[in-house]
């Protein structure tokens, strides 16, 4: 079990990740789908056919966060906050759904050794993703 230090922590590693991309302006959404396309491709290698599907996907990731995070940021109500975090549960699970079994198994062994051996490595991945063991955390604490 996590600790609600852990998890805050990830929170504000998803936050900050997602105040750098909207930094970035129009550039934003392409540095979104870019960074988890090649994030994910190192660990699950896409095929040609799956390449234009995850595009897609964390395109539109971007474009749902966007409204939701900029709202976050002005109101710091936890109805805001709680819905970004069950925006990124959901989004989770969108793109673990794309996934061939293999690819899920070789992600989820990934995630799952980096938060076990690689504490560093374990930060920067939770930023964008998440591990079964933090998705398991979150959607107990944020149902």
């Amino acid at each position: 079990m996590l600790s609600m230090a852990q998890i805050e922590k990830s929170i504000k590693y998803k936050v900050a990740m997602m105040q750098n991309f909207v930094k970035k302006g129009a550039d934003g959404e392409a540095a979104f789908w870019q960074t988890k396309g090649k994030v994910t491709f190192a660990i699950v290698n896409y095929t040609e056919e799956q390449n234009p599907l995850f595009k897609n996907l964390f395109i539109k990731q971007y474009q749902e966060l966007l409204p939701i995070y900029q709202r976050m940021v002005v109101s710091e109500n936890v109805k805001d906050t709680n819905l970004f975090i069950k925006t990124l549960i959901r989004q989770e699970e969108d793109y673990r759904a794309l996934l061939t079994s293999e690819q899920l198994n070789k992600y989820l062994d990934k995630l799952k050794y980096f938060e076990e051996n690689d504490p560093q490595a374990n930060d920067s991945y939770s930023s964008l993703f998440f591990s079964e063991k933090l998705l398991n955390e979150y959607k107990v604490g944020f149902k």
